[in-house]
C-alpha cells in the first residue's frame, strides 16, 4: 500500500492491520494519517529550531499532533465496534 500510515502504525502498533484496512477504504482516514505524519515532522523541526518563535510553534505542533492522535484513536475504536442487528420478535 502506498498510503502514509507508517507514523500512525508506529504510534499504534497493535492496530497496524486495522490502520491498513481503514486506509485502504477511507480517504478521510488516509488524509488523517498523512496529516498526523506531517504534524510530527513539523514538531521535530521546531523542536530543534533556533528561531525566535521556536517555543510557540513547537507548542502548536504538539497540540496538533495530540489532536490528530486522538482522532486516529477514535477512528480505530469505531472500526473495532461490531454492530449487531437484532431480529424483530415474532
Amino acid at each position: 500500500m502506498d498510503y502514509d500510515t507508517r507514523f500512525a502504525k508506529r504510534i499504534f502498533p497493535a492496530s497496524a492491520k486495522t490502520i491498513d484496512s481503514l486506509a485502504a477504504r477511507d480517504d478521510n482516514f488516509r488524509e488523517l494519517c498523512a496529516d498526523f505524519s506531517i504534524a510530527d515532522e513539523l514538531r521535530r523541526k521546531w523542536e530543534t529550531s533556533s528561531a525566535a518563535e521556536r517555543n510557540e510553534r513547537h507548542a502548536e505542533c504538539l497540540e496538533l499532533v495530540e489532536t490528530l492522535r486522538n482522532e486516529i484513536e477514535a477512528a480505530l475504536e469505531s472500526a473495532s465496534v461490531i454492530v449487531i442487528k437484532l431480529l424483530p420478535r415474532r
